[in-house]
């Protein structure tokens, strides 16, 4: 399965490889909030380094508009992703950053996981380094 989800300290991680569909996203994030350790407040991270999905200018105007209803379902208005280092998958994070913030959402955009996972959780990365 080509998109996968798993807790990681306050965050979901949702993994992506290879080529899906949005609506493997969705049933992702369904199946993520319909877990007993999904509490309110969540972030998201979303981990497309390894994703081949063609992203287009809708896509990412879909990824916008669905990350931002997820605060309405408990989700935190903080979110990341990774992309790998190409630079056409940065720009579109980055477009889709710029279009969150008119819907109150945070978005970064990192290249590698342990940095994303940081941002979103700066208490947990300075207790790992104690």
């Amino acid at each position: 399965m080509p998109v996968t989800w798993d807790f990681r300290g306050s965050a979901l991680v949702v993994t992506t490889a290879g080529k899906y569909q949005s609506e493997e996203l969705v049933r992702a994030v369904a199946e993520a909030r319909a877990d007993p350790r999904f509490r309110p407040g969540v972030s998201l991270l979303f981990d497309g380094s390894l994703s081949e999905a063609e992203l287009t200018t809708e896509s990412v105007k879909w990824r916008v508009a669905w990350v931002a209803s997820l605060r309405d379902v408990g989700f935190s208005s903080r979110c990341a992703v990774v992309v790998s280092g190409d630079p056409h998958r940065y720009g579109l994070g980055r477009m889709a950053s710029v279009l969150l913030e008119g819907e109150s959402v945070e978005l970064e955009v990192f290249t590698d996981l342990p940095s994303a996972l940081a941002w979103l959780d700066p208490s947990a990365a300075t207790s790992r380094d104690r």
